[in-house]
């Protein structure tokens, strides 16, 4: 499966649901090339930019970096489909980690 698309982020452990949401509607974009994958996000007030790799056949390993309420963020992360659906994880570089479950948006 490729993990190539628009994942809409529909939940998360960390956040109210009213944060995801705050400023648009919370997504991450993924484009696979081979074992490459890149991509961007956005959720409440973070936005960033990926740059990952697959490492097994359900799992990307990836660096980010962005912004978090304006302030420069950046860390490591993993993307692990499961099933139909996503689990997107944010670790800021000396900070806290965020998951986000996905569901791949319909394509347009």
């Amino acid at each position: 499966m490729t993990f190539s698309g628009t994942w809409a982020i529909v939940s998360s452990p960390d956040f109210y649901d009213d944060y995801l949401s705050e400023e648009v509607d919370p997504y991450v974009k993924l484009r696979q090339s081979g074992k490459n994958v890149q991509g961007e996000y956005h959720v409440g007030y973070q936005q960033g930019t990926i740059d990952g790799r697959l490492d097994a056949d359900q799992r990307v390993t990836f660096s980010f970096e962005g912004s978090d309420e304006m302030d420069s963020v950046s860390g490591a992360g993993t993307i692990v489909l499961q099933g139909d659906r996503m689990v997107f994880t944010l670790m800021y570089h000396y900070g806290d980690d965020y998951t986000f479950e996905c569901e791949r948006r319909a394509s347009n």
